[in-house]
């Protein structure tokens, strides 16, 4: 604290991100840099996986940056429904490298999206033991991703509201049939 001014500070190893107007931040660098020898990055851009982005309104994060370097051709679903996974008794195809990307579509998911939740949890049952069944299952699901890196909560809701607006129409039709 500085007076009146609250400096809030997030550390994480060795990056510090600060909130507060722009001259409690310099009093605090001043303040730090007697003590520690710090060097400024400047503005946020990345921090912890997101990408920071300022606007007149606040801030928002998102993780496109993680996804954009899927190198995939985007589909429009997570997941195959016809594709029936079962467990792998035979020898396991990249074990160490499925559960890795199984862990980062994880933090994806816990962070940013959930609508494909029941696909991760699905694949993270076969991560012991993955086929090449459970490799394309999780390409799948990379290339979804990267149709829906820009995808925001608003496209969702429009979506959405255009789904209701058949549902009420199919529930119109079958009232209006006599059965």
């Amino acid at each position: 604290m500085f007076g009146l001014d609250c400096v809030v500070i997030s550390l994480y190893v060795d990056d510090f991100f600060f909130c507060t107007h722009i001259e409690a931040i310099m009093k605090t660098k001043n303040f730090l840099s007697t003590k520690f020898e710090i060097t400024n990055l400047g503005e946020v851009d990345v921090m912890l996986r997101f990408k920071v982005a300022k606007s007149d309104n606040g801030f928002s994060l998102n993780q496109s940056h993680y996804i954009e370097n899927f190198d995939v051709i985007p589909v429009k679903t997570p997941f195959d429904p016809s594709i029936q996974l079962k467990r792998n008794e035979g020898k396991s195809v990249s074990q160490s490298e499925y559960a890795k990307i199984i862990g980062s579509v994880m933090f994806l998911m816990n962070h940013t999206w959930i609508d494909f939740a029941y696909v991760v949890s699905r694949l993270n049952r076969y991560t012991h033991n993955p086929s090449s069944e459970h490799w394309n299952a999780l390409e799948r699901l990379h290339k979804y991703l990267k149709g829906v890196a820009h995808s925001t909560m608003e496209s969702v809701f429009i979506a959405l509201d255009l789904v209701r607006q058949e549902v009420e129409w199919l529930k119109n039709l079958l009232a209006e049939i006599p059965l």
